[in-house]
């Protein structure tokens, strides 16, 4: 049962958990009574029909809603549908999620507020709902005067789970010996479990253990204060740290990320559920009034799954049985659902067929009744039954099912869940995520329907260039890069014409050839040095270019007697971030030219024109949580491929490039921690000066994080993250932004190495070692016609160097030089994916049309066709 299994493994993100398939039982003595419903659209403002669920649920504190897979969109539609109709028909008040402990709780917070539902939800729910139309329906029964949320899962499921260490060690800094609590790891391994759904390999449980109970004490001191309102923050704040014990212990001791269908078992859930009860089970207590709806996976909210005749279910402790257990049987009500036909998958995507039930099996029997809908009560009408359902991933399973759940709703038909309108969700971005290398890699490792928001939106197919033109006059200049320092050659250095893309990579001993049409501005830059313009000889003797050991090159400076704070420079840069720079949508053109060489050959240069349209409030690069952030939409128009040698170069190999080289990483005032108020604190920041230019005085101030982790980065897997700005004083703007990242190569090589052949996902993505993978980032800003600042000019420069696992050496650089232009209108949203059938469909390739490269007047100046090399 690879589905169910993989359910399991990923949890709420990817899944719910089951049984083995069983060989059906023989139909049951009698039919089971079955009531006709017309209709459980969240459009039906009528409850009649549903009236009859006061006396089925009765006085139950706890309703659970399960679904079979996650990949059923009429189902989310009921669910929605029976929400409502249990908050105002029947009084309940909670709409809990099998999503993250901390990340609702935070977005309770922020909804009682007053604050944007439809945000909190995004940032705090797994994409597998928020991204899909039908549970959109949701969001207008939470708020203020409607249902609040509470999440029980312990797994980190939102962009609020980069905000956990931070907010603790804000709600503990009023007591004594909160300096002692090690907030770094902790938010270190929050961060890890958070991306990758393990224990970090580099952490030892036992430390992280130790700043748990250190945390405690404090919070068993916070628990006594006087305020109310700080004892009930500490006493959630004392479950929250219980939660992410048990999820570090669990992923220490099972690894998730290793396990594959084949080897997954139900009971390898057990720690997880046994959680989820226990996450309820507390806010149950801590808020006596509250009556609960959960929305979640069936198989987790299931009662007695052992009763169902699978060796593999009867080791499972589903969070049903022990909520169930804990509350006395009438006090929980379980409703599953049953599909007889139609299909069942991806979000957005047509989905795989569900099995035809066989005869003697309840769906069977509900399909030769009439209407779309039906529901069965096993409470009332059918206890102690044998049954065969298909409720568990569509495998048929014999047994008492009275003894699992309560109810079912059947579906005659069921269908993968709809995008959600970028404007209400994350559907949008749902459409672009696969343009990150992780998402690449899911998308070719997940089976058919599972929990994967990636829609297929890969490169474009590449055109061969067109002829060179005439070079007539060029001769070959031939040179040597050198340390100035020790007078070692520098192996691979970049050697352009500066404003024209034509250039070429020295060898490892610092050599390079270049043909050049005379006398010619060279300039030479290597990671690492500062960079060199020097002019091309007029005979034909060798060029020597001496670079400079240095991160970066800036202008001489002075520095005042009684310099400012450069933590309160920064303050006043993000608080006039507002007024700044652009805050609601914006679109610009962009003219973008890359090149990619693998040791001293030239893979690939290409330029290309298009349109990148931003959305307000837009700041991750990576697409947020899981990718299902508000992100950009960037369309190619154009596209003049120069040079391409050899296959397509893999984005994986390149792991660090996205920084400074994606249209979405280009503005770092929008993406990168650095500009959050709350994240300074995880910088060292310095003055280095204060100097005129022109009329103005300018700011010189260097960054660099005390740890290059997720939270000061935005990135996962960095070892350094540092640079320099320079602001303009009399607004507090930033005109420059220069950046060094360096990959943490021994924790990636570290998760390479554990990780292979385990053919898993992360053994995939994983699937290359780093001796050296850095990257150099520079952006210019600009004042726009509407007197805001924008991303002029975004150049990324990396090195990278290694070996593919099992494969050859890779030694690659490559430059992206992206210049941006505003244009008056951003334009409509673009329109959520459509759905497809079969596998995904290419993007349309870009054809080249010399006629518009000919009068296309470049940022840079006239691009030159690069020569071959010699």
């Amino acid at each position: 049962m690879a589905w169910f299994r993989m359910l399991l493994l990923w949890g709420a993100c990817l899944g719910a958990a089951g049984g083995r398939a069983q060989t059906p039982a023989a139909p049951g003595p009698r039919p089971v009574p079955a009531r006709a419903l017309r209709s459980l659209s969240p459009a039906d403002t009528s409850f009649a029909e549903l009236e009859f669920l006061r006396s089925e649920i009765g006085g139950a504190r706890v309703v659970f809603l399960g679904e079979p897979t996650h990949g059923e969109g009429n189902v989310l539609a009921a669910k929605a549908r029976l929400v409502a109709f249990l908050q105002q028909r029947m009084g309940f008040t909670t709409l809990g999620m099998e999503s993250g402990f901390f990340e609702l709780h935070k977005a309770q917070q922020g909804i009682a507020a007053g604050k944007s539902v439809a945000k909190n939800l995004r940032s705090s729910v797994f994409p597998v709902w928020t991204a899909t139309q039908e549970f959109q329906a949701v969001g207008p029964l939470l708020g203020p005067d409607g249902l609040r949320v509470m999440g029980f899962d312990p797994q980190l499921s939102g962009d609020y789970s980069d905000d956990l260490a931070d907010d603790l060690e804000d709600f503990l800094e009023p007591e004594k010996g909160t300096a002692a609590v090690n907030y770094e790891l902790l938010g270190d391994v929050v961060d890890y479990m958070a991306a990758h759904y393990a224990f970090p390999p580099t952490q030892k449980p036992a430390e992280f253990e130790a700043v748990l109970a250190q945390a405690d004490r404090l919070l068993r001191k916070a628990a006594g204060a006087p305020a109310a309102s700080r004892r009930t923050e500490a006493a959630f704040w004392q479950q929250c740290l219980r939660s992410l014990g048990a999820l570090a212990r669990d992923y220490a001791a099972h690894d998730p990320g290793a396990k594959t269908a084949a080897t997954f078992v139900a009971a390898d859930s057990n720690p997880r559920d046994a959680q989820m009860a226990d996450n309820l089970l507390w806010y149950l207590r801590q808020h006596p009034a509250e009556k609960v709806i959960c929305w979640g996976a069936l198989p987790h909210f299931a009662n007695r799954v052992e009763v169902l005749g699978s060796d593999e279910l009867r080791a499972y402790q589903p969070m049903g049985r022990a909520v169930k257990a804990a509350l006395g049987p009438n006090q929980v009500y379980i409703l599953g659902t049953l599909a007889g036909g139609g299909t069942h998958g991806l979000v957005g995507t047509a989905g795989v067929p569900v099995p035809p039930p066989a005869a003697g099996t309840l769906e069977a029997e509900l399909l030769e009744k009439e209407g779309p809908l039906s529901f069965v009560s096993l409470k009332h009408d059918a206890p102690g039954l044998q049954l065969t359902t298909y409720a568990f991933d569509y495998q048929p399973l014999a047994g008492p099912w009275s003894e699992v759940v309560d109810g079912f709703l059947f579906f005659r038909s069921v269908a993968p869940p709809h995008l959600a309108a970028p404007d209400s969700a994350a559907g949008a971005l749902i459409a672009a995520a696969a343009d990150t290398a992780a998402a690449v890699v899911a998308a070719r490792a997940a089976p058919p329907g599972s929990r994967n928001p990636a829609a297929g939106r890969g490169g474009a197919l590449v055109r061969a260039g067109a002829a060179a033109p005439d070079v007539s006059g060029v001769r070959t200049v031939h040179g040597q890069v050198l340390d100035a320092r020790s007078r070692a050659g520098v192996p691979y250095a970049s050697v352009v014409v500066p404003g024209q893309g034509k250039g070429t990579t020295a060898n490892a001993q610092g050599r390079f050839a270049l043909a050049l049409p005379g006398p010619t501005p060279l300039q030479v830059s290597s990671l690492g040095y500062a960079t060199a313009v020097v002019q091309s000889p007029r005979g034909n003797e060798e060029l020597t270019v001496q670079l400079t050991p240095s991160a970066y090159a800036l202008d001489e400076v002075r520095v005042p007697t009684a310099p400012p704070d450069p933590v309160a420079i920064m303050q006043d840069v993000i608080k006039n971030i507002p007024a700044n720079y652009e805050q609601q949508d914006y679109a610009t053109e962009v003219y973008a030219h890359r090149r990619i060489s693998n040791f001293d050959t030239l893979r690939y240069e290409a330029e290309t024109v298009g349109r990148l349209r931003v959305p307000a409030g837009y700041r991750h690069f990576t697409g947020g949580f899981l990718g299902a952030g508000n992100g950009v939409d960037y369309q190619p128009q154009q596209r003049h491929v120069l040079a391409q040698r050899g296959a397509p170069i893999s984005r994986i190999a390149l792991y660090s490039r996205v920084q400074g080289d994606y249209v979405s990483a280009a503005d770092p005032v929008r993406t990168s921690p650095l500009f959050e108020a709350r994240r300074l604190r995880r910088f060292t920041l310095k003055l280095d000066s204060v100097c005129g230019q022109g009329p103005e005085t300018v700011y010189l101030l260097s960054f660099a994080a005390k740890k290059a982790d997720h939270r000061s980065t935005g990135s996962y897997l960095m070892g350094v993250y540092q640079g320099r700005l320079l602001v303009r004083q009399r607004d507090h703007a930033v005109l420059r932004y220069e950046a060094l990242w360096q990959l943490d190569t021994a924790a990636f090589n570290s998760a390479a190495r554990k990780n292979r052949g385990r053919e898993s996902l992360r053994d995939r993505l994983f699937a290359q070692v780093f001796t050296a993978d850095r990257t150099t980032h520079v952006v210019d800003y600009a004042r726009g016609p509407n007197g805001r600042y924008y991303a002029r000019r975004s150049v990324g420069q990396t090195q990278s160097a290694g070996r593919v696992l099992g494969k050859g050496p890779f030694y690659y650089q490559s430059l992206s030089e992206l210049f941006f232009k505003p244009l008056l209108d951003a334009g409509a949203s673009p329109p959520p994916a459509a759905k497809t059938k079969g596998p995904p469909v290419a993007v349309p390739e870009v054809p080249y049309r010399p006629e518009f490269w000919d009068a296309y007047p470049r940022p840079g100046g006239a691009l030159a066709t690069p020569a071959t090399r010699p």
